[in-house]
């Protein structure tokens, strides 16, 4: 399973379709364990790149995202780099999440976090891992899940990344938004 994470520059992008940066996208597979024989699901899949790492990795990935434009990016990064093993679907997560059979999820994205955790709690989903920009959402998903903290262990890991960029006397380095990564994983008993 060693695969090597995909440079940023090498996904196709569409403006306004968000992409997971790489390092992130290594943090978040590392905090999912995936398995050769896991189906997991996306949920906001964006421009794809959770969903191209994650179906190197597993045995396969639904991605759903209910902007036409990142269901665009996303099947041709999918395409881009010969990925088999995924189901794009266009529509809110919440009207076919519970046709679906997996065993794991990743959050991307999404405008109805509470409904969907609700909803992947509710299907019995022993691991899930949500990565958020908005604080609110972080807070609501962290306080979902302390409710039911004799079921499930909470991990929160807050994420800055800077990347350096050369200037006339050195090198400086250009901080990057902050994601916060939450992982939810069920005790067993």
């Amino acid at each position: 399973m060693g695969e090597k994470m995909i440079k940023d520059d090498d996904f196709f992008r569409i403006d306004g379709v968000p992409l997971t940066k790489e390092e992130i996208r290594a943090i978040s597979i590392g905090k999912l364990q995936l398995k050769s024989d896991d189906v997991v699901v996306d949920i906001g899949c964006g421009s794809g790149g959770m969903t191209v790492e994650m179906a190197k990795r597993c045995k396969f990935v639904y991605a759903i995202d209910n902007v036409k434009k990142a269901i665009t990016t996303t099947k041709k990064n999918l395409d881009r780099f010969n990925i088999k093993n995924c189901e794009v679907i266009e529509g809110n997560a919440e009207d076919v999440l519970f046709d679906l059979k997996f065993n794991k999820a990743f959050i991307g994205g999404t405008k109805n976090i509470l409904n969907i955790l609700n909803i992947l709690k509710e299907k019995n989903v022993k691991h899930i891992v949500a990565n958020t920009i908005v604080l609110e959402n972080a807070v609501k998903i962290i306080n979902n899940f302390n409710k039911n903290d004799d079921i499930y262990s909470i991990d929160i890991v807050n994420v800055s990344i800077s990347y350096g960029k050369k200037i006339n006397v050195g090198h400086m380095m250009i901080a990057k938004n902050p994601i916060t990564i939450i992982t939810c994983k069920k005790k067993y008993k």
